[in-house]
């Protein structure tokens, strides 16, 4: 807190009004004053009762946070507090505030949350869609944690780790306020010049511009569930060991101990190794063999060459104590073409428009609609297919048999999903996104028949 900063507090002893005040000198500490009234800072009132029916929703949303003082930065609120506190009107934000992160919170969805005693279950990518997000790229990421941890919320297990369909918990992390009229109050801070903290998430560089962190595939990540792997004991029988592989259709299983220690695995493999070399194989003990292990947040990419060869790598769980679960080398293979997908299909439609607006379009119809930035065919990027196309003359030129509106309207959507693509992170691409990708290819491969 410093000196003429605002602060606001919702009042419990006269209901539905907000005091507001600013700060008029350094911290104080009253030795003879209650427990709880000791740690203070001199505040003068510039509103001792403003009705909350003067505040638009957004702006109480945040003033209703669980933390007992907390920093309202969202929507312009310290520009809003300071016109409350001198018109008792909030104006609002302007359409620059609110776009300024290019993130919508989700007021409603965090007032549930805060609502709800044991916390609000939901799966990762449910979080993320009340942001308008579909992957955990690093602003969408900065962007929640600072919205629910300026209202007293947080995950459980924390949303950045794990499969992005699993589920988590979202929880109070502070207690709700003690607000009270007294002069010289401690309570929810508003600093007044607004701040942006978006980039929390991000690294910057010596040019002074914020950049993507790198993308990084973690186990944890490639986890579906993190229930405990199906295991035996070294001392069961093979018969119940093969009896579980075929019940859940399994090549191998984990073998721990009663404490849950991981000893190493059985398999097909090991058990017909096992049985070729002794003539009597009746316990687990007798077929396991030595298995790879990573931990739950060990990268991905060094050991690929280790499960190509192995077939599979167990994974502990975050606190180490178990076993989470098995990656597989299908599982790399199904999850290395989840991410690769998208980029050829993009890739193949780019090559389709290259050639034909290069066969089609003169240079200094490129160069003119796309304001000299792009000279020719060659260096046009995929967003610029939007802007150099949306004129139907233009369009005309490709001798293309389709409707204007509905093409444009599938480039720029792809373009869209490609600009969302270049913020890597450890998410495929939402389903729904497929269909904008494949609309456009299905559209190319029909009038450009060529591969």
């Amino acid at each position: 807190m410093d000196i003429d900063d605002l602060v606001a507090i919702p009042l419990k002893t006269v209901p539905d009004h907000v005091a507001i005040g600013r700060i008029t000198a350094g911290y104080r500490y009253r030795r003879d004053a209650a427990p709880d009234r000791r740690h203070v800072r001199p505040v003068v009132w510039l509103q001792r009762a403003q009705p909350r029916s003067a505040i638009q929703q957004d702006l109480l949303h945040s003033l209703g946070s669980l933390l007992t003082i907390c920093q309202l930065r969202r929507n312009g609120a310290a520009r809003r507090i300071a016109v409350l506190a001198d018109t008792g009107v909030d104006p609002g934000p302007t359409p620059d505030e609110l776009s300024s992160d290019g993130w919508a919170t989700p007021d409603d969805f965090i007032a549930r949350a805060a609502a709800t005693e044991d916390g609000l279950e939901v799966t990762i990518r449910e979080l993320l869609g009340e942001w308008g997000a579909g992957r955990r790229t690093s602003s969408a990421v900065a962007v929640i944690q600072r919205d629910l941890g300026e209202n007293g919320l947080t995950t459980v297990p924390p949303f950045t780790e794990g499969w992005i369909g699993r589920s988590i918990r979202v929880v109070k992390t502070g207690a709700e306020a003690d607000d009270s009229t007294d002069e010289t109050a401690t309570e929810k801070l508003i600093e007044a010049e607004e701040e942006q903290d978006i980039a929390s998430a991000e690294d910057q560089g010596d040019d002074g511009l914020v950049h993507e962190k790198p993308f990084t595939l973690r186990f944890g990540n490639l986890l579906q569930s993190e229930t405990a792997v199906e295991s035996v004991l070294p001392t069961d029988s093979i018969v119940l060991a093969r009896t579980l592989m075929l019940k859940h259709n399994y090549s191998q299983l984990a073998v721990t101990d009663e404490d849950g220690v991981f000893h190493g695995a059985i398999s097909w493999e090991s058990v017909a190794q096992a049985q070729m070399a002794h003539q009597s194989v009746t316990t687990v003990a007798q077929a396991q063999h030595t298995a790879s292990v990573a931990a739950y947040d060990d990268l991905v990419l060094p050991r690929i060459d280790e499960i190509s060869s192995h077939g599979f790598v167990f994974v502990r769980s975050k606190d180490g104590r178990t076993v989470a679960g098995i990656i597989t080398s299908a599982d790399l293979t199904n999850r290395f073409g989840e991410i690769a997908k998208p980029f050829t299909m993009i890739e193949e439609c780019e090559r389709r428009l290259h050639r034909r607006v290069k066969a089609k379009i003169p240079s200094e119809v490129i160069a003119a609609a796309t304001q000299n930035r792009h000279k020719n065919a060659d260096t046009l990027t995929f967003g610029s297919y939007a802007h150099l196309l949306k004129e139907v003359r233009t369009f005309g030129l490709l001798n293309w048999p389709l409707d204007h509106t509905e093409f444009l309207r599938q480039v720029r959507g792809v373009a869209d999903i490609r600009n969302k693509m270049m913020h890597f992170s450890p998410d495929p691409i939402p389903t729904d996104e497929w269909g904008v990708i494949d609309g456009l290819l299905a559209m190319l491969h029909a009038v450009d028949p060529l591969p």
